[in-house]
């Protein structure tokens, strides 16, 4: 029986593992080894966070064979790293790590599951990464073969399947999430992001309350590579250990981000075309979905509706924040635009949102000439 080497790359997987996810796949690839571990100890499992794999990691070590997949990249190559961090000494080592890409046309089944069985000489655990695995969907005819290792694995590797998309009713995948472990990464919902923000700053040693990572989605967006991005730049500002405040936030994010949904719904508020179309060329340069900017009009026209009915009844801006549960910052932006709205325009504007929205999902419309004719249309009132 192989003896259990965990320890010493465990205790450093969690910290070196999760850096920066965004890091390209030849980095994010370096990792630790394996170790054999009595059946029965792996289920098949299905993680959405890293720190649920990572927890895993850290109590039972490395199962001897996985499936990766998923559409979100940042979170599967996260994934890989935390694995071959626990696997391998040095997951840089050429010697530690086999790399195959079965997407390639002269890579094969056979030539991976040598690899898994060929440890160098002077190592005493690998790993074994292998890409492009959704290809394996074509290749039922090699099925059998991965299926009998899974049963029998090598004792001193670990085999990381890595796919896009893999049919979880394939007896493959099946069979591996048995032996070993079934991962899957798709990218969060939108209401999942701000769970993820607090997360993400706790593993960096900050805390942040709900309505602060909140705001920080509002203002960065859905992308998980740029809220990485985000929440590294607010641990460097704030500094060790200090708490991620809306201060922090509207320091650092809102007063940089130049052309937010807030300044094109103030220079629309305000009937000012030429910087509300500006705005919006703004945020289309810098690869906002056209239907995500219409969302994010639609819940801020939302938000200033109800704002305006709360205000008409006398509730100050602070009641209004409770009662509505926004973030402060957001509670006075609204209160003061909605200044420039009464109820007869923000009826006229949902018509056109709502009109709008049937256009951008129809086919034969020009997506950036439609957003145009709806901002113009709401700064003409």
């Amino acid at each position: 029986m192989v003896p259990d080497p965990r320890p010493a790359s465990h205790a450093r997987a969690r910290g070196a593992v999760l850096g920066p996810l965004a890091d390209a796949s030849a980095s994010l690839d370096a990792a630790p080894h394996l170790t054999t571990l009595p059946s029965g100890r792996h289920r098949a499992a299905m993680a959405q966070d890293l720190n649920t794999l990572m927890s895993r990691l850290e109590k039972d070590g490395p199962a001897p064979i996985y499936l990766i997949q998923g559409d979100e990249r940042l979170l599967v190559d996260g994934a890989v790293r935390a694995i071959l961090a626990a696997a391998v000494d040095d997951p840089s080592d050429p010697m530690s790590v086999a790399r195959f890409d079965l997407a390639e046309a002269q890579t094969t089944v056979s030539q991976v599951l040598d690899g898994c069985r060929s440890i160098g000489l002077f190592a005493t655990r690998q790993a074994v990464l292998v890409r492009g695995a959704e290809t394996l969907a074509k290749q039922k005819d090699e099925h059998g073969l991965i299926t009998s290792y899974a049963e029998s694995p090598d004792p001193s590797t670990t085999l990381i399947f890595v796919a896009t998309k893999l049919n979880r009713s394939l007896g493959l995948v099946k069979k591996i999430g048995k032996f070993g472990q079934e991962l899957v990464y798709d990218s969060p919902k939108s209401y999942e992001l701000p769970r993820w923000v607090v997360g993400e700053s706790r593993r960096l040693g900050h805390s942040v309350d709900q309505a602060t990572a909140a705001l920080i989605v509002d203002l960065a967006g859905h992308k998980l590579g740029l809220l990485q991005l985000v929440v590294d730049q607010l641990s460097l500002f704030v500094g060790p250990g200090a708490p991620i405040t809306r201060d922090a936030v509207t320091t650092v994010l809102a007063a940089t981000r130049e052309h937010s949904v807030f300044e094109l719904v103030d220079a629309v508020g305000e009937r000012k075309t030429v910087p509300a179309i500006t705005h919006l060329h703004a945020m289309l340069a810098h690869k906002e979905p056209p239907l995500r900017i219409l969302s994010m009009l639609t819940r801020h026209f939302r938000q200033l509706w109800q704002v305006k009915e709360l205000k008409s009844r006398g509730q100050s801006v602070q009641a209004i924040q409770k009662d509505l549960s926004l973030h402060q910052f957001v509670a006075k932006k609204l209160y003061a635009q909605s200044n420039h709205f009464d109820a007869v325009m923000l009826r006229r504007t949902y018509d056109r949102l709502y009109r709008t929205n049937i256009q951008l999902k129809s086919k034969g419309y020009d997506e950036s000439l439609v957003m145009e004719r709806l901002v113009m249309d709401l700064c003409a009132g």
